[in-house]
């Protein structure tokens, strides 16, 4: 169900230049201009009044929550039709109503074998998007574009020459013409008349049409001018075009402008925030997690390189053991594993972006970590997400403790290639407690599925945990690597020291033995 349609937005109050002007009134009674609700004279008003630009960003979501059900032609139509000041009734009536599209549908004979494919996709017009058609044909009903559309005469004439001139902070302004003699009056525009500008942009340092992405629209105004109040993004290539729509509907839209590119990107910032976390022994050895906020960058982030280094000192000289890492675009937190203890760490941690075939590289942020003082990030008392949760498209979704045991739920991607998945797990490591207490031989299980899915049950509480899974084609041809992840179990020593302080009643001590169902602790959801 749409949201109600508003019709107008409130001007703000003049706090630059000379009084209102007449060229300030809301342009030709439109109702949605798209981040703008009226025209202005461009680009003189604009220096002047710049700011009524940045008070204006909810001006278009009504008319947006519109076009997520209806095509923008479909919606420009219908704001024709009801007039200025219109009630929201008399929109979504029209919205909802049948009608006949201007044009006719193409001949039989004239059908590809796409076209006439055996297949009832409508039932009228109203159905089929932008000029498109219901016609029957031998086999079915489908969505056709018209013919016949240059000899209606009741329908605005296709905008042409549409021209951009780039502004400062990549604004563009752009211009077209109602026919290749005669201009448009930008002060009056034409009455019962709305153009709908779309654009589509492609990253990179080169342009190819084919990876272009989908026209979306950006401005409607009722004159033959709009400015794209939204910058532009850096790096990109954009093209525009036009379509003139009123009440009876639209002719279509004017050949894409000439391709054009915003400035080239510059390097990402560095990394903010290192912080480090859940430090812990295991097998004598420190593992720490480090995190980061992700910076801003022109482009998107493509992946991060963590760099951790020590210094060595040797019989003759001393040097430095530096190692690094890739981490996914889609983490900011990486695992430290088999650091020593009573060193200093120097950490880095850098974003890299791919724009063409540059590297763009970021600051590297730093921290220094002196591994004698690991306690201080330890998380005692307190749970924290790992970082290890995610590792390409194998998740840990749930994990459930309960009475010192833990049950966690693994999903992964559906392979409709594959026979049946193996998944395998492995005790690692335990914290010096839990070893104490667990003096059986670790050993690997497995487990063969045929749902991309699995519950594994009975793992202790505090350790570390391997699990691997890998495709079965066949029972010659399998997938030799498979993806892992690693995770530890946490959240259950709480419940054991309650019961070991006699906390809980005896009774319920025997019920969480008994009934564990009704009694089941849900710590942590991933999603």
């Amino acid at each position: 169900m749409p949201l109600r349609f508003r019709r107008f937005c409130p001007l703000p109050l003049p706090t630059h230049g000379s009084p209102l002007t007449p060229l300030m009134h809301v342009a030709g009674g439109s109702s949605y201009a798209v981040k703008s609700c009226f025209d202005l004279a461009l680009p003189t008003i604009l220096k002047q009044w710049w700011l009524w630009w940045l008070l204006l960003p909810g001006c278009f979501a009504s008319w947006t929550k519109y076009i997520e059900e209806y095509d923008t032609i479909r919606v420009a139509r219908c704001d024709v039709r009801c007039g200025g000041n219109y009630p929201d009734e008399c929109m979504e009536n029209c919205l909802a109503s049948n009608y006949t599209k201007p044009g006719h549908c193409p001949d039989k004979a004239s059908m590809s074998p796409f076209e006439a494919v055996c297949l009832i996709a409508c039932v009228d017009d109203s159905r089929c998007p932008d000029l498109a058609k219901c016609c029957r044909h031998d086999c079915g009903v489908t969505c056709m574009h018209p013919v016949g559309l240059d000899n209606v005469t009741d329908l605005p004439v296709i905008p042409r020459n549409v021209q951009i001139r780039q502004q400062k902070n990549n604004l563009v302004f752009l211009t077209w013409y109602n026919s290749k003699a005669q201009r448009i009056d930008e002060s009056t525009g034409i009455k019962g008349v709305r153009y709908l500008v779309e654009e589509r942009h492609l990253l990179g340092p080169r342009y190819l049409e084919s990876r272009s992405s989908p026209w979306i629209v950006r401005h409607v105004s009722s004159k033959s001018h709009a400015m794209i109040r939204e910058r532009l993004k850096t790096g990109h290539w954009y093209q525009f075009r036009v379509a003139a729509i009123n009440a009876n509907g639209s002719r279509g839209y004017s050949e894409p402008s000439k391709p054009f590119k915003t400035k080239d990107p510059r390097n990402p910032k560095e990394p903010q925030n290192l912080t480090l976390s859940d430090a812990r022994l295991v097998d004598g050895k420190l593992r720490i997690t480090l995190r980061w906020s992700k910076p801003a960058s022109d482009v998107p982030i493509t992946f991060y390189k963590v760099f951790w280094s020590r210094l060595v000192h040797g019989p003759t000289n001393d040097s430095i053991l530096v190692y690094h890492r890739t981490v996914l675009k889609d983490k900011t937190c990486y695992e430290l594993k088999n650091l020593e203890l009573r060193c200093q760490y120097f950490l880095q941690v850098q974003a890299v972006a791919l724009y063409g075939g540059r590297r763009l590289l970021s600051r590297k942020a730093s921290k220094v970590f002196n591994s004698t003082d690991y306690m201080a990030y330890a998380d005692l008392g307190r749970r924290s997400r790992r970082c290890e949760r995610y590792h390409g498209d194998l998740h840990l979704r749930r994990m459930t403790c309960h009475c010192g045991e833990v049950k966690v739920r693994l999903v992964w991607p559906m392979n409709h290639d594959v026979k049946a998945y193996n998944v395998s797990w492995r005790e690692a490591s335990c914290s010096a407690s839990q070893e104490k207490l667990i003096s059986r031989r670790k050993k690997t299980w497995w487990k063969l599925v045929q749902t991309p899915h699995l519950e594994i049950k009975h793992l202790q509480s505090e350790c570390t945990y391997n699990v691997n899974v890998r495709n079965v084609f066949n029972n010659i041809n399998n997938d030799d690597n498979g993806a892992s992840i690693e995770f530890v179990t946490t959240g259950c020593s709480n419940e054991s020291e309650e019961q070991k302080d006699g906390k809980l009643l005896h009774n319920k001590i025997i019920q969480c033995k008994t009934k564990s169902s009704k009694r089941k602790r849900h710590y942590a959801t991933y999603l």
